[in-house]
């Protein structure tokens, strides 16, 4: 199974970035030539597809030749960094939303609402507006080209469930939180509804307005957001969270599920397979609905995107190749091929997205794409660094083991994500 990369922030070198933005060249070594950076990508299940992919581009387009850069996943933020810093990002380059805002802002990446407004049209809605950035010391605008996406659903374990009480899989946030109390009052703690805390990406299901309208704040400390991160705090308080989700380096969220220590994860469209041939007894008795939202959440979905350099010395075909890896027809090919979902428009009709089949794997691949079908979804906000991510989730525990209320978690969060804003 293809999993979405994990996001990087270009944060840190910013006023390095800045002060040489305007220098250097692209990697490309000649105008006719373009060259596209992935993300530890050329593999065997992968490089047949960008050879054919780049072999179909320059056949369209006599003379141009596309020379394609993979690096791998250890060191790529240092990577882009340096890069940036040089004046010598390639033309085009894979880049998650939080990555695409840190280039924008430094000033080495284009403006496509200005460079190539009329791409907004190849694109659905909400992924075109998920790389449209504004804020202080940015210019409005989109700045990177919608790629793939990744959408997950809710599983669980009906027999686990069953054993601490709970015959109906919640069909909202209030249930399943009702649902929790439950579990911790019948199995005191031997089986946890959940064990994972609250992300930025939770708050914003739930129905918290993570920004101002204007980019220019967070706002996550509010009422909606204090509502949220106290539900988790009386869950553990129930036995119904488990006390390994406040380890920061702790990763075993999916296998104690797959243990059936954990009753409920959100979790990847496509890991059915998974637990199908290593969890057979789960398997057995898996539960998938949609993932659940508070009032006024939307469903969040990851996003990879490309990005342009301001230094590129092709610009026109730098764009137009950008624009060919992310049409439909080369984004369903990707999708199909990745396991993800796709950001351009018309494609998720296609019945490698919409199953109908009454299979375990069709349910869920259905239930996930239905936020994308519906263009209704968000990102994570491109501005939130990885600094203020591991600041949440830190402030976040430190509140559920009674070290301090939700209220000061949330707002000794919103003050470094803010101050890293700036």
């Amino acid at each position: 199974m293809f999993s979405m990369k994990k996001t990087i922030a270009v944060i840190g070198a910013g006023s390095m970035l800045f002060a040489v933005a305007a220098c250097g060249n692209s990697t490309s070594s000649s105008s006719n030539e373009i060259s596209f950076q992935t993300w530890n990508l050329k593999n065997d299940t992968y490089t047949p597809y960008f050879n054919d992919l780049i072999a179909a581009f320059e056949k369209e387009n006599p003379g141009v030749t596309v020379k394609w850069i993979d690096q791998p996943a250890d060191g790529y933020t240092d990577k882009i960094n340096a890069d940036a810093a040089a004046g010598t990002l390639p033309d085009v380059v894979d880049m998650s939303p939080t990555g695409a805002y840190s280039l924008a802002k430094a000033g080495v990446t284009l403006n496509l609402s200005k460079e190539d407004p009329d791409a907004e049209s190849q694109f659905t809605a909400s992924s075109w507006n998920n790389v449209t950035f504004k804020g202080d010391n940015i210019e409005e605008g989109a700045y990177a080209y919608p790629w793939y996406l990744n959408s997950g659903v809710q599983y669980y374990n009906k027999a686990v469930m069953e054993q601490c009480g709970v015959t109906d899989l919640p069909a909202d946030m209030d249930e399943w939180f009702a649902a929790a109390k439950t579990m911790g009052e019948k199995c005191n703690g031997s089986v946890s509804m959940v064990a994972s805390v609250p992300t930025l990406e939770s708050l914003g299901q739930y129905g918290v307005q993570l920004m101002n309208d204007d980019q220019t704040e967070f706002t996550f400390n509010n009422e909606k957001g204090v509502e949220l991160v106290q539900h988790y705090i009386d869950m553990y308080n129930q036995k119904a969270l488990s006390a390994e989700a406040l380890n920061n380096t702790w990763t075993g969220e999916g296998d104690a599920f797959k243990q059936g220590s954990v009753a409920s994860l959100a979790g990847s469209a496509y890991s059915v397979a998974d637990f199908e041939a290593n969890a057979p007894e789960l398997y057995k008795n898996l539960g998938i609905t949609e993932r659940l939202l508070g009032e006024g959440g939307k469903m969040n979905v990851a996003m990879e995107t490309l990005v342009v350099s301001k230094n590129t010395k092709n610009k026109d075909m730098a764009m137009k190749f950008a624009k060919f890896v992310t049409n439909k027809e080369n984004q369903t090919e990707f999708c199909t091929k990745s396991h993800t979902f796709p950001s351009v428009a018309g494609a998720i009709d296609d019945e490698a997205f919409s199953p109908t089949g009454d299979s375990l794997q069709d349910q869920a691949v259905a239930l996930a794409s239905k936020a994308v079908k519906d263009d209704d979804w968000f990102i994570a906000p491109g501005p939130f660094s990885e600094n203020a991510k591991n600041v949440l989730r830190e402030q976040i525990a430190r509140a559920i083991q009674g070290e301090q209320t939700a209220q000061e978690a949330l707002d000794a969060a919103v003050k470094v994500a803010n101050e890293d804003l700036k």
